[in-house]
């Protein structure tokens, strides 16, 4: 009868296989590709089972069952490599397919020698089927164990743990079925069916069951009783080996005692078992009601937001021992929510991550009202649908679990916990207490953020007073420069048209009275073009001054060399510079190629830059030119940097931007002398404003560098140029 029985098995085997592929071909397909090549494992195992059903005993090889059990082991390598990698992995079927055809070579080979019997009567042909299939099948275990050890998160090792344990229990049924012996056979097909139905199981739901967590309990429930009972079987051991000489009453009466004694032992000597067994298994308990107390009274305490996520890590960790942790703030705004994350162990993006208001994140945690694992975001197919971009973030910020701060139906804050260090899943019991957590810490939270925002508003108004006040005194300096201006303009161009009225009264004279050489007339002539001169040069000044505030220059550039320019730029100079025996020298110009700039502009830029460091630079002093070639972020040289550096008086940095400014002098103007190449020369104060906008125009940047203004100790100044090349 028993034999009856097994002979059914394969049949049995093909209809519950059967059943389960009519389970997965009618549930909803969240994962295609994944249910797919388990379709096709299902397929071949209730025709594989079939086979071995029909295949009646002794059979000549090639043996067909073990053929096909080789390509079921091919299909479980692509379906564990699409469940672990979620996506496919195509070498499986290249190495699956190989080892197929190499097994069936073998057992063809192997079976058509004349040889003994090997492995206990297995046969030739079906050793080579054993070898390939052990190969096969110690590479799929190997790639999930491999990605087992790899997960940091808990609850994806999980996953990856319960793959390999159902993996392991389909391959050691078929390795039972592989001995080709019936009773082992009988069980082998049972215990292959528990594995696929494992497989098939993890496959199409996301909920598994914690395995270590069930096998600590089961170690600690056997530890627990065994441990326990050692004192009640001791006494049983010891009432059993009472001498005979006592006698039989007295015997029983020790024995009874003895007994006694151990069951009234047993309750207290069990709870000290009990502790320690779980405190090394599970980690010391946590008092909660006292654990409550003092979080209540520490987020109580805490006025800024900082200091709240401190504290909350602080006392998780102390209860869960956390890897990392941390506080985010969120802000719901008209058109989208703001995340803020505050740190309080552990690396997390410092920017801010917006999410639409339709958030699955968000609206998963408002709705559920209850802590999320990141398993859940990965795994329910639920939440297939997340934005790409969330699903990116919070892979960054890797964390296990989310717990929300909810207060009037408004999603506050979310607090944010890493895995544990101990590696063990966050249980239900734990995640119900940190929720509860989350509702107390609601209140501090809001207080938190009130707080922290009245401290960053007087921050700004703080940094606002401090702008306020540099820009009253710019616009005291500005004022008083249009004050200055009036009387430097008013010398500027009052000077010269008195010269030129004085000379053409002196030639009205003369010529009246019939006096007046040719020589007399071309040195009065001489100084009256002087004078134009100087009266054209000011007006010139202030016109190109008003043209970059009006609409900008136009500028038509064309490639030059900056050597040429700076010649173009000192040349004017040349005799103030050997009258005040100033040194002038440059310094790596030749050496840089051409730059596409506006030539006649540059060099009035130019110009009026060195005549600054002329003017300011005392006799006998030095000026030096220093370019370099500036090269970008990516290697390329796209920029060239030009220094202009003097050993002159210096500049206060309170003026190192107003310098720039239209008008702006440094001193005082009633002591400026005549002359634009004379020591603190004369001048309206506008040819750093011109070298400005004609730089920016050509998409440069100026600035000075100077650590102050002392006229003893000439601390000098360096004017900084960079030019694009192109």
């Amino acid at each position: 009868m028993l034999t009856a029985w097994i002979s059914y098995t394969p049949l049995l085997a093909a209809a519950a296989y059967l059943t389960l592929l009519v389970a997965v071909a009618t549930r909803p397909r969240q994962h295609a590709l994944q249910s797919r090549w388990l379709l096709a494992y299902l397929a071949l195992s209730v025709v594989w089972a079939l086979i071995t059903f029909l295949t009646p005993p002794g059979r000549p090889a090639p043996d067909l069952a073990g053929a096909l059990l080789l390509v079921g082991a091919t299909l479980l390598g692509q379906t564990t490599a699409v469940f672990v990698t979620r996506h496919p992995e195509k070498q499986w079927l290249r190495v699956g397919g190989g080892a197929v055809l190499l097994g069936l070579a073998g057992q063809y080979g192997l079976a058509r020698l004349n040889l003994p019997p090997a492995l206990g009567g297995l046969g030739n042909g079906r050793i080579a089927i054993l070898v390939v299939w052990l190969a096969l099948s110690s590479a799929i275990f190997l790639f999930v164990w491999r990605s087992y050890r790899q997960t940091r998160l808990p609850w994806h090792a999980n996953r990856a743990l319960y793959w390999a344990t159902a993996l392991l229990v389909t391959f050691g049924g078929e390795a039972l079925l592989l001995t080709n012996l019936a009773p082992l056979g009988f069980v082998g097909q049972f215990v292959r069916f528990l594995g696929v139905y494992a497989l098939t199981h993890a496959s199409s739901s996301y909920r598994l069951f914690d395995i270590r967590t069930y096998l600590q309990r089961l170690i600690a429930f056997t530890v627990l009783n065994v441990t326990a009972a050692l004192p009640v079987m001791a006494a049983f051991l010891v009432a059993r080996q009472l001498p005979e000489s006592l006698g039989a009453s007295l015997q029983i009466l020790l024995a009874v005692l003895i007994i006694a004694a151990s069951l009234l032992l047993y309750s207290p000597f069990r709870r000290f078992v009990a502790r320690l067994t779980y405190r090394y298994l599970f980690g010391e308990r946590i008092n909660t009601n006292q654990l409550v107390r003092r979080y209540s009274q520490g987020i109580a305490r805490a006025l800024a937001v900082q200091e709240l996520s401190l504290v909350i890590y602080g006392t998780l960790n102390e209860l869960l021992g956390i890897r990392r942790g941390a506080l985010l703030l969120v802000t719901r705004r008209e058109d989208n929510f703001a995340i803020e994350p505050v740190p309080a162990q552990g690396h997390l993006p410092p920017q801010t991550q917006y999410v639409a208001l339709n958030s699955l994140f968000i609206t998963a945690l408002l709705r559920q009202g209850q802590p999320l694992l990141q398993y859940e975001i990965d795994f329910n197919p639920e939440f297939q649908v997340l934005v790409v971009e969330e699903r990116k973030w919070l892979h960054e910020i890797n964390m296990e679990v989310y717990v929300p701060i909810t207060a009037g139906g408004n999603l506050e804050g979310v607090i944010a916990l890493g895995p544990k260090r101990s590696g063990a899943t966050y249980q239900k019991g734990e995640l119900d207490l940190l929720q509860l957590l989350a509702d107390q810490t609601a209140v501090a939270l809001q207080n938190a953020r009130l707080y922290s925002e009245l401290n960053a508003q007087n921050a700004r108004i703080r940094d606002l007073n401090v702008d306020l006040l540099r820009q009253n005194e710019r616009l005291a300096i500005m004022d008083k420069v249009k004050t200055d201006f009036i009387t430097i303009a008013s010398h500027e161009l009052r000077t010269p048209l008195t010269q030129v009225k004085g000379y053409a009264d002196i030639l009205t004279a003369i010529n009246a009275e019939d006096g007046l050489t040719p020589m007399q007339t071309k040195e009065i002539m001489a100084h009256i073009n002087r004078a134009t001169s100087q009266l054209e040069r000011v007006i010139a000044a202030m016109l190109d001054a008003s043209q970059l505030d009006a609409d900008g220059i136009e500028l038509m550039p064309v490639p030059v060399s900056l050597e040429m320019v700076l010649r173009m730029a000192v040349e004017p100079l040349l005799p103030a510079l050997r009258e005040r025996q100033i040194r002038y020298t440059t310094l790596g110009v030749a050496d840089l190629p051409r730059i596409h700039v506006d030539l006649q502009r540059m060099v009035q830029a130019f110009a009026n830059i060195l005549g600054n460091a002329v003017k300011y630079t005392p006799d006998h002093g030095r000026i030096q030119v220093h370019a370099v070639r500036v090269p970008d972020i990516n290697g390329r040289i796209d920029h060239i940097e030009v220094t202009v550096n003097d050993s002159g008086i210096g500049i206060d940095p309170r003026f190192h931007e107003l310098i720039f400014e239209k008008f702006f002098r440094v001193g005082d103007p009633q002591l400026h002398s005549t002359g634009s190449t004379r020591f603190k020369g004369a001048g309206p104060g506008l040819g750093l404003s011109i070298a400005k906008g004609v730089i920016e125009a050509h998409n440069g940047r100026i600035w000075v560098e100077s650590p102050g203004a002392d006229e003893a100790r000439l601390p000098g100044s360096s004017f900084h140029i960079l030019l694009p090349l192109a």
